[in-house]
């Protein structure tokens, strides 16, 4: 059953200009060390990951909006180093979903990752499936009217819908 944290979404980038989009959970100065990186499942490791490209505008750190699209797994790590210590003060994997607003993180534990990268393997004819694209679709509406009408209301309305048209599963 769906639950009201299932349908969060966190802000990770915001607008910046035209298609450069900022960071909101980024430590700054020479003792930080942040990234995000496309995930894809490893060999040596759990994950492999594929470091995006940042910009600097008017001192800024930017990415391209098209190095986050819709449906992609994302991670960000954001790293402030004191002394010999490091303390992580952001980290995360995330589906991601964009509007022109900003770019929005869906958490995903590292299990259903893994999960996810299992499936596709398993059925690769399914990776741009019309379930697939559905579950995108269907996606955004949810989370536009749980910014509208609150998460739990969401939860319960989708709970009734379904028991009602699918009262056997």
């Amino acid at each position: 059953m769906a639950t009201a944290e299932a349908l969060k979404t966190i802000p990770l980038l915001e607008n910046f200009y035209g298609e450069f989009y900022r960071p909101l959970n980024w430590e700054s100065g020479p003792k930080s060390r942040n990234y995000f990186a496309k995930i894809r499942k490893g060999n040596k490791s759990l994950f492999d990951r594929i470091f995006l490209k940042s910009y600097v505008i008017d001192e800024q750190i930017v990415f391209k909006k098209s190095d986050f699209p819709e449906g992609e797994i994302i991670e960000q790590k954001s790293v402030y180093i004191k002394g010999t210590k490091k303390e992580t003060t952001f980290h995360g994997f995330f589906i991601i979903h964009t509007n022109s607003k900003g770019i929005y993180g869906e958490n995903i534990s590292q299990k259903d990752t893994l999960e996810y990268f299992e499936y596709k393997e398993q059925f690769p004819e399914l990776q741009e499936s019309a379930k697939t694209k559905l579950r995108l679709k269907l996606g955004d509406v949810i989370r536009k009217l749980s910014q509208k009408y609150g998460d739990q209301v969401i939860v319960d309305v989708l709970v009734d819908i379904m028991e009602e048209y699918f009262p056997n599963t």
